[in-house]
């Protein structure tokens, strides 16, 4: 290999009578510009810097091995070898025929017509038109949360009042405890007084629905009652129905009820049955029975006739005045603003209380 071919692999020089080096692979540098690279690498370490060596090219091997960390010349192009762009002077290739900075032509130092696109990075995060409609419903999110609260409140509230029969008010707090969680979810989890509100609006909506509902299912079962007082009524209206059987049992029923009201005690066949479940004669006492069938005996056949009818009369009589007790009873059900007590308002004002307290967070103080 001659003097010229040998050019520095760092500079693209020729190193033909100058002080070189020489690594494993063949390649030259001068000593001068190994000595600088190495004096640049070592300074981005952050290393001490070194007196650098006095060696022959034949004694630096550890200069010479460092020649074979840098790219061969088949991978970097020496300056000489790079030109500038005739368009906006950026560094190209001396082979380029368009620059990728302007698209400007290397060889005629035209400029393309066509634009070199400029991709943007894509921003992360929701658009302004999202943000804004975030806010827009932010508002209604606790109203939203505390409506599905205060809807299962209510409903659990009816259940409870229709299987037992009786209207809990520690279930009105429940419900308002539950609007509350509705509402501080709805919120984000943030509370505050706009949350604590909303669940306090909810919850005596929710109050008045539950309440609603229970007289709802009262009033319905008043008017099955009613129904059924209504059958046995007509059932009974004429005498020819309104058996001989009936009648004495109407009889023991008489001397029954007049030994409770003077409070005589009775003894009674079976303990579980009283005088309001009797079904057959033979539910009474033999005392009773003795007594009635003497009566009974004792009556002409025209008596016997104008008791059923007394008796038919008097049932017509009661089943009336409690049909229309029940038709009272059922329009005074109606109205809940007229059903409400005290306790009712005691309980709604803790119901309130324990909307606000969940609602707004304040319970965490």
């Amino acid at each position: 290999m001659s003097d010229i071919e040998k050019k520095c692999i760092i500079c693209g020089q020729s190193c033909a009578g100058q002080p070189r080096i020489k690594d494993a692979s063949g390649n030259y540098a001068h000593k001068a510009c190994a000595q600088k690279q190495m004096s640049k690498k070592s300074t981005k370490a952050a290393q001490p810097e070194i007196d650098p060596l006095d060696l022959s090219p034949e004694e630096e091997p550890e200069m010479a091995s460092f020649l074979d960390d840098l790219p061969s010349t088949s991978d970097i192009e020496p300056s000489a070898m790079r030109a500038a762009c005739p368009g906006c002077g950026a560094s190209v290739s001396s082979d380029s025929m368009i620059c990728i900075s302007c698209g400007c032509n290397i060889k005629t130092g035209r400029g393309s017509k066509a634009k070199i696109a400029k991709v943007k990075a894509k921003k992360n995060g929701p658009s302004l038109g999202a943000k804004v409609g975030s806010l827009a419903i932010a508002p209604f999110l606790p109203i939203v949360g505390a409506i599905i609260g205060g809807a299962i409140g209510a409903a659990v509230w009816a259940a409870i009042s229709h299987f037992t029969g009786y209207e809990i008010g520690y279930v009105a707090i429940g419900v308002g405890f539950i609007c509350g969680i509705g509402a501080v979810i709805g919120s984000g989890g943030e509370g505050g007084a706009w949350s604590g509100t909303v669940a306090i609006v909810v919850t005596l909506l929710a109050i008045v629905t539950g309440k609603a509902i229970v007289n709802s299912i009262y009033v319905d079962n008043l008017q099955q009652l009613q129904a059924a007082v209504q059958a046995g009524v007509e059932d009974k209206t004429t005498l020819e129905e309104y058996s001989q059987e009936e009648a004495i049992m109407g009889i023991a029923s008489d001397i029954a009820w007049d030994r409770e009201e003077a409070g005589q005690k009775i003894d009674w066949p079976n303990p579980e049955i009283n005088l309001y479940e009797t079904l057959d004669l033979s539910d009474f006492p033999q005392d009773i029975i003795d007594q009635t069938n003497s009566k009974w005996d004792s009556m002409s056949t025209q008596q016997q006739t104008q008791y059923r009818q007394d008796q038919v009369d008097r049932f017509n009589e009661d089943a009336a005045a409690f049909s229309q007790m029940l038709t009272e009873e059922m329009a005074s059900s109606t109205s809940v603003i007229d059903n409400l007590s005290p306790i009712d308002a005691l309980w709604a004002f803790l119901a309130l209380g324990a909307a606000w307290s969940v609602g707004s967070g304040r319970s965490e103080d």
